[in-house]
């Protein structure tokens, strides 16, 4: 008995904490046996039941399986009998978050409007819309690329044995690719490292760099993340991606090991891909006061400049304008001929032209045609034209034509006279037409002066009168001395006329005598027949120069005999102009 009480001490001694535990689990058993009411053992369920469900959800699909019925008709049920409160549950919790997302995309579209308008309307931005401009790049992306430090633009969680993507998220405003196409290549790429590039151990592709892109990757055995990063991220994000994929291993551990295709389950994945889509902008410095006055006041300049050679510039284009207007203009022009046309550099047009003596000049033409000539500086350069209209120009001018004379240049540069004109201006017309450039004969055919026909006919009836004289005497027969009379105031008429047209008229009197007598005697009474005539004009008050021959009778056209028709005289009336017969 005694060692029985000391090995119940010793029991006791070794087994005390042991012996309470099951002291109070037997007085929990027998409380549930002594209690039949539900109350109790629902208590006595209570304390483990959370535990429970946490345990049962991570081991298996069923329990999710067993509440998806009874949750989907409590919802239903809910929304069926108890809308209104359950609107009023949920609306504290949705309209702020509402709200908030409104008011977060309506800030970051303000931020994204006041940034693009600042940039739009400051001296950088004009200088990258240049750029753009040269460089045939969207102005968009020139901004980008320099106000970017790094951007994440997309994040690909993909399966490693595999190679399918779980899930792919994409920045805002970024087009969006194929994620399996990404993946596939990822794959294919790192196969070709490890097969390659590795020495010694397994290879493994950490980042890829393609122009101004670089993929990032970071790989586990189960998965690995993989993201697209525009410009440089700093040392820091390579920990984020790190730790990013450590939680998405250890959270979805049991489906990456038990993956057979179905990334349903993956779906949960993308907050945490999302939260690695940040980017950086570089940050404008702070102007102060004082700078922002001096960016005003360059500001001010700028737009003075601006204005200054803008309105330099818009003037040089009317005045290029005008200037073409005026130079089509003047070409057309008769007698103008340009040779040089340049701006000055002073606001006017300089012009260097070929103006015949004839032609119009250039500031009349750019009048007539209301153009300002004060935008022209003209320095014309004498030429002779050979145009026709500068050659009919040149001959009125020249000849001065009487308005009763028609100038007529053909095409083959003969000048053809017409009309009536005074006989002097005529031959000095002819003369000088002839020695004029572009005038290559003329044709005085067609003109005339009347008073000189006059002349002419005058000239004819005295020349036809015929005068005998009785034989042996130089005086005329009676029944002549009438027409002897006429021919002598004809004479004195002529004399009267030419002296108007600026000529000179000689007579040229022949006596003749008939054969009978000797030569000697005939001779002497033929001259003295001539000087009788001439007496007889001298007496009418004439000036004429006149010529007596006497020619005997070898001129009588008689042989012998004493032929009445042998005794006469014969007259002959010349006109000259400045030494010149103008008529024999």
């Amino acid at each position: 008995m005694d060692d029985r009480r000391e090995l119940e001490r010793l029991r006791a001694l070794l087994f005390e904490r042991e012996l309470r535990t099951l002291d109070r689990l037997r007085d929990q058993l027998d409380a549930l046996d002594s209690f039949s009411d539900r109350q109790r053992r629902a208590e006595c369920v209570s304390d483990i039941i959370a535990e429970a469900l946490a345990i049962r959800g991570r081991r298996d699909e069923k329990l999710n399986s067993a509440l998806e019925p009874v949750v989907d008709d409590i919802v239903k049920n809910a929304l069926r009998t108890k809308l209104p409160e359950f609107t009023e549950a949920l609306f504290p919790l949705m309209g702020p978050s509402i709200r908030k997302s409104i008011a977060e995309a309506f800030r970051g579209m303000l931020q994204s409007f006041s940034k693009s308008m600042e940039i739009a309307f400051s001296l950088r931005g004009l200088r990258w819309r240049l750029e753009a401009l040269r460089t045939g790049k969207p102005f968009s992306e020139v901004v980008l690329l320099h106000t970017l430090v790094y951007r994440v633009e997309q994040v690909f969680f993909i399966h490693s044995a595999t190679g399918i993507s779980l899930a792919h998220v994409t920045g805002e405003g970024v087009a969006s690719q194929d994620a399996d196409m990404v993946s596939a290549m990822l794959t294919a790429i790192q196969d070709f490292v490890q097969d390659c590039l590795a020495s010694g151990k397994e290879g493994e592709l950490e980042s890829l760099q393609h122009g101004d892109h670089t993929i990032m990757v970071e790989k586990q055995a189960s998965a690995y993340l993989a993201c697209i990063v525009r410009g440089t991220p700093p040392t820091r994000f390579r920990e984020q991606l790190r730790a990013c994929l450590e939680d998405l291993s250890v959270i979805y551990f049991s489906e990456l090991a038990a993956f057979k295709g179905d990334i349903a389950p993956f779906e949960a994945s993308r907050p945490y891909l999302e939260a690695l889509l940040e980017a950086r902008y570089q940050d404008d410095k702070a102007i102060s006061p004082r700078g922002k006055i001096i960016l005003g006041l360059l500001g001010a300049l700028l737009l003075c400049l601006l204005g200054y050679y803008g309105a330099g510039a818009y003037k040089y284009h009317v005045l290029k304008r005008e200037a073409r207007e005026a130079l089509a203009l003047l070409s057309r022009e008769p007698g103008l001929l340009i040779s040089y046309n340049a701006p000055t550099g002073n606001g006017t047009w300089e012009v260097l032209i070929f103006r015949d003596q004839f032609a119009a000049a250039p500031e009349d033409v750019l009048k007539d045609n209301g153009l300002d000539p004060a935008s022209f500086e003209f320095e014309a350069v004498p030429y002779v034209s050979y145009q026709p209209e500068m050659v009919s120009r040149r001959l009125k001018a020249d000849l001065k034509p009487p308005s009763t004379v028609e100038l007529t240049l053909g095409a083959d540069g003969i000048l053809v006279l017409s009309g009536t004109a005074p006989v002097n201006w005529i031959l000095e017309a002819r003369r000088r037409a002839d020695l004029m450039p572009g005038i290559l004969g003329v044709d005085a055919t067609g003109i005339y002066d009347p008073r000189m026909r006059e002349l002419a006919e005058m000239a004819r009836e005295v020349e036809s009168t015929v005068v005998e004289f009785p034989s042996g005497q130089d005086v005329p027969a009676q029944q002549y001395q009438a027409s002897l009379n006429q021919a002598v105031n004809k004479l004195v008429e002529m004399e009267q006329l030419a002296a108007g047209m600026d000529l000179s008229v000689t007579l040229t009197i022949y006596g003749h005598a008939d054969a009978t007598g000797t030569e000697k005697r005939n001779y002497e009474v033929s001259q003295a027949r001539a000087k009788t005539i001439a007496a007889m004009l001298y007496a009418k008050g004439s000036s004429l120069p006149v010529l007596t021959y006497g020619l005997g009778s070898g001129y009588a056209g008689k042989t012998s005999g004493a032929d009445q028709a042998s005794r006469r005289i014969e007259m002959r009336v010349q006109v000259f102009r400045n030494g010149e017969m103008l008529r024999e």
